[in-house]
């Protein structure tokens, strides 16, 4: 009784701290662009994130886009890549990129009295940008040394080898970062090209900042050289196959492995199903009191960290796990992890974990609408995924709703066994251990560099 009276104290006071969060959203339309706005009088400072509708998958090479966009500040026909720098530090103004598949971000934030000079500099770049050829080389060097490096970071290459290896016969196979390949067909004629595309891309605007931003308006209209000509195709995926092997990628001086579990959706398979496919990573993976967390270090000492994730774009989804162990107790770890996703699909687990969850995930919801530009972050997401402000809103009454059997049937729908990619990264000593639990593909890190 005390567990559904606290629930129901938490959901009131977040659905509550949504509601009037989402009241103050505002939409414009700015000569075709729509822009979301929330105004935010705590600093003097604006944070604008341009969204992008045209990803990585369009590349035609590995990382034309995310170097196209890091590369912005390397020269214009009027300013070297220095002069650009001390402009924007001179301003304290921040430039961040990011780089999705199936969208870009690029982000700029500044103080409000500066948003003429800032933006106008902004705009400037996009329409000037020539990639000197000096400064695109010196940064092909120094990302083909930090690939040629990863070796020694075991987490991040079986990040990277395992996206490629689960997303295989998939349009988003390839890194949205480049490879030595691919970094070795980069040029600036290839960049203006693209950064040419991106323009006319069509774009949304997301702003927070006091009513001094949108004075932002007419500076964009006047001198960014953005279109809305170019708009995203939706992409139709097969379901994943059944998977027989473990991929396991020997590195030198592994003292650990890294273990990596989970699989591509569809986009039928996330439908509707997003609040439940983020109850299902929580309770599996999310804090010190998830599933996996208290069976694989809390009972047993095997890892010190496990985590899950259900990560669900415009048209496909990814989910799975994210840990590591002792070379000679990942196997071990595997078939435990086996095991709790079995018995989480069969609803093996018991109603104190169930509800600890749902406190846990309602009690934490408001906490993402402490920040402006984070509450920005979210409301693109939903955009994105082509859904409505209300279901945010809604979040808390939704996993209150949910029952156990629900979490079973999500978890029994995504984490199906047969169907999960499994590689690991560490020692070659391990094909004998890991070979008990299925057969083993070896696989040689230096081809997914």
């Amino acid at each position: 009784m005390k567990i559904i009276l606290s629930l129901c104290c938490i959901l009131m006071s977040a659905q509550l701290f949504a509601s009037s969060f989402l009241e103050s959203v505002k939409k414009e339309n700015w000569n075709g662009m729509e822009v979301v706005w929330i105004e935010d009088n705590k600093f003097p400072k604006f944070t604008a994130m341009f969204y992008f509708e045209d990803g990585a998958m369009n590349d035609p090479f590995p990382g034309l886009t995310q170097t196209t966009l890091e590369q912005l500040t390397s020269g214009t026909t009027k300013e070297s890549q220095k002069e650009i720098a001390d402009f924007f530090d001179f301003y304290s103004a921040k430039l961040r990129s990011s780089v999705t598949h199936e969208y870009n971000l690029y982000t700029v934030s500044a103080l409000t009295k500066d948003i003429a000079p800032v933006m106008g500099k902004v705009c400037e770049l996009f329409s000037e940008a020539q990639y000197p050829e000096k400064e695109i080389k010196s940064y092909l060097s120094r990302a083909k040394s930090q690939l040629k490096n990863l070796v020694t970071s075991h987490a991040a290459l079986a990040d990277r080898i395992f996206r490629k290896v689960s997303l295989e016969e998939t349009p988003f196979v390839n890194p949205t970062e480049g490879t030595l390949k691919s970094y070795d067909k980069m040029n600036n004629v290839l960049l203006k090209e693209r950064l040419q595309q991106l323009n006319q891309s069509s774009k949304r605007l997301y702003l927070t900042g006091p009513m001094e931003a949108l004075e932002m308006k007419k500076i964009i209209l006047k001198q960014c050289p953005w279109t809305s000509e170019r708009h995203h195709t939706r992409v139709d995926i097969k379901k994943p196959q059944s998977q027989s092997s473990i991929y396991l990628v020997p590195v030198p001086g592994a003292n650990q492995a890294q273990i990596r579990i989970g699989r591509y959706m569809t986009k039928s398979e996330t439908s509707g199903k997003n609040d439940q496919l983020s109850f299902m990573s929580g309770f599996l993976g999310g804090g010190f009191t998830s599933k996996l967390v208290q069976e694989l270090r809390v009972k047993r000492g095997l890892t010190y960290s496990a985590g899950a994730y259900a990560s669900i774009q415009k048209d496909y989804g990814r989910t799975g796990i994210m840990t590591f162990s002792k070379n000679e107790t990942a196997a071990e770890v595997i078939s435990l992890i086996r095991d709790i996703f079995q018995d989480t699909n069969n609803g093996k687990f018991t109603e104190k974990e169930f509800k600890h969850q749902q406190g846990h995930q309602i009690g934490g919801f408001a906490f993402g609408f402490e920040e402006g530009q984070a509450f920005l972050n979210q409301l693109m997401i939903y955009d994105h995924q082509g859904r409505k402000y209300e279901e945010l809103v809604s979040f808390p009454k939704t996993i209150s709703e949910l029952r156990p059997e629900s979490l079973s049937q999500i978890s029994l729908e995504a984490l199906a066994w047969d169907k999960l990619t499994i590689v690991v990264v560490g020692d070659k000593s391990l094909e004998k251990s890991l070979s008990r639990i299925r057969p083993v593909r070896i696989l040689n890190y230096e081809d997914f560099l």
